[in-house]
């Protein structure tokens, strides 16, 4: 069961002593380190961000697979030069990088460095380096609204923000939805999305519903005019 952090379990873990957990990837780098050495597989990366990373590319893509690389290309050489572009060679307009609770990258953020600070001051996440790409046909209200259903899924239920505000995101996407297919203002409805995302990335107890902000958030300000009314939208531009 989730608990509230700290104690971080390196502190305080299993039977309340210190524990080191490790993942697949951590465990997958022990061969190569012990056949090369330590400061061969350091000396990948760029800045901060040591080593290589797997990173899976998925969704209208024409090489969707597995790949290693070292951090450091920039997110379009990713994009373009591995994954080749889109499969309905259409343009790319929206990247997902870290999973179902990662940022939206519009191709203005391409020039992203590849690694675990330029993705944080970028306002995203890599997280375990899913990569999906979307087309232009994308609709990323319906990307926002995916992001809270997953939440409301996959909830363990204990805390109130993951387990309710992931439920009140959806209704509230829906009535954005609804009224912009009216042609009525949506300012508050949006306004409520925002405030919910920072109830549930400031007191959500795990990352579940801290992050799951964090892929409507950048929906909301990289793509404004899929949550608006098509006069509303052209207007503000």
């Amino acid at each position: 069961m989730v608990r509230p952090k700290p104690p971080l379990p390196a502190l305080e873990g299993f039977l309340g002593r210190p524990t080191v957990i490790n993942n697949v990837m951590s465990l997958a780098s022990v061969p190569i380190i012990l056949d090369k050495g330590a400061e061969f597989y350091r000396d990948y990366g760029v800045g901060k961000s040591h080593c290589t990373i797997p990173i899976q590319i998925a969704g209208n893509v024409r090489h969707g697979d597995l790949f290693e690389t070292a951090f450091g290309p920039p997110l379009g050489e990713i994009v373009e030069d591995i994954g080749g572009g889109t499969l309905s060679r259409r343009p790319v307009r929206a990247v997902q990088v870290g999973g179902p609770l990662g940022a939206y990258f519009p191709p203005e953020k391409f020039d992203t460095i590849f690694d675990y600070e330029s993705f944080t001051d970028a306002g995203g996440l890599i997280g375990h380096a899913g990569i999906v790409v979307f087309d232009d046909t994308v609709d990323m209200l319906k990307q926002a609204r995916f992001a809270f259903e997953f939440c409301a899924l996959e909830s363990c239920g204990k805390c109130t923000p993951c387990r309710i505000g992931a439920v009140r995101g959806v209704e509230v996407i829906d009535r954005i939805a609804a009224r912009k297919a009216e042609g009525e203002d949506v300012d508050a409805q949006i306004e409520l999305v925002s405030d919910l995302c920072e109830t549930m990335k400031l007191g959500s107890l795990c990352a579940l519903g801290g992050f799951t902000p964090i892929p409507v958030v950048s929906a909301l300000t990289h793509f404004p005019e899929d949550f608006r009314p098509h006069a509303i939208a052209e207007a503000a531009e």
